[in-house]
């Protein structure tokens, strides 16, 4: 009966998905690598090199807006890496995601700078109900954000090569 309801197959496709997760990939050490030095040393962000800072901080800004938007961003504590998103995303002429990141920012925070504290910045933050414009438009930002027009992993992807990140996780 499992045959014809599709679940052997399913169950097979599970474990070559799962198998694949665990390959090696230098790209995965890379990002663990990174999020070691910030979580795990004295040194945290401060230990990571200019340009480790840059493909950091983007990265996390990329996973938390495909994760929950703009709004996840500014709420969560990456909310904190703002300004050196700003930067990230300019160092990497990714121009309609920068403008993407800044009107969100404007949205939530006015003309202010986001506060760093995580507790500042969420009381400081506009908060939308479903029937406020606003509300709209900031999901049109996270829609055109998802749309990837400057395609950002790529960029990430050229950057750390180019700047010699990925070269010690190659075997």
């Amino acid at each position: 009966m499992a045959c014809r309801q599709g679940i052997r197959k399913s169950i097979e496709q599970s474990k070559l998905n799962s198998q694949k997760a665990r390959e090696y990939s230098p790209w995965k050490a890379l990002w663990a690598d990174l999020v070691n030095k910030v979580y795990k040393t004295e040194q945290g962000m401060n230990g990571l090199t200019p340009s480790e800072r840059v493909y950091y901080v983007v990265g996390v800004l990329e996973g938390e807006v495909y994760n929950g938007g703009f709004s996840q961003f500014f709420t969560n504590s990456s909310g904190s890496l703002y300004q050196e998103a700003v930067e990230g995303l300019y160092i990497l002429k990714a121009t309609q995601s920068l403008e993407l990141l800044q009107r969100a920012k404007t949205l939530y925070f006015g003309n202010a700078v986001p506060p760093k504290e995580r507790r500042a910045r969420y009381e400081a933050m506009r908060h939308y109900s479903d029937d406020d414009p606003n509300y709209h438009v900031l999901d049109k930002l996270d829609s055109d954000y998802y749309k990837n027009p400057d395609k950002l992993s790529d960029k990430l992807c050229q950057y750390a090569e180019s700047n010699g990140l990925i070269t010690p996780f190659y075997k």
